[in-house]
């Protein structure tokens, strides 16, 4: 992994994600959003992979530190999820990003698997500060 995880304003708290910055230091900006498993290694390796094709990746931690291998577990943490809430945590993950000096973009992309799909969608709808 050559991201790390780290820490940002969402919804009145504090999120968390994963973030992966490009070699060159800077790219335009893409949320990379979790499967129902949480935020796994498989999704910070997404995130890697976006950042070795130059983007500034953040995948943001929607189950705030809880993942799981049981599907039956999984799907109990993404009935949980309140979309109010989610919807606010995603707005602090691209506000965060847009904020980054290593951003060069002025909208970010979204790209989600299985839940995180639907989750790419909402706020892609949701937030005019998506482009892609």
């Amino acid at each position: 992994m050559t991201g790390s995880i780290i820490e940002f304003p969402s919804n009145g708290k504090t999120g968390s994600g994963y973030l992966a910055a490009p070699a060159s230091g800077s790219g335009p900006g893409v949320i990379v959003l979790q499967e129902w498993w949480g935020l796994v290694d498989h999704i910070k390796e997404v995130a890697d992979r976006f950042a070795a094709d130059g983007f500034v990746a953040l995948a943001p931690d929607m189950y705030h530190g809880e993942t799981t291998t049981s599907p039956d577990d999984a799907g109990k943490l993404m009935m949980a999820l309140d979309i109010a809430r989610v919807e606010k945590d995603l707005r602090g993950a691209i506000d965060h990003l847009l904020a980054r000096d290593e951003v060069t973009s002025t909208h970010v992309g979204t790209v989600g698997f299985c839940m995180g799909g639907q989750l790419s969608l909402y706020a892609a709808c949701e937030n005019a500060s998506v482009g892609a």
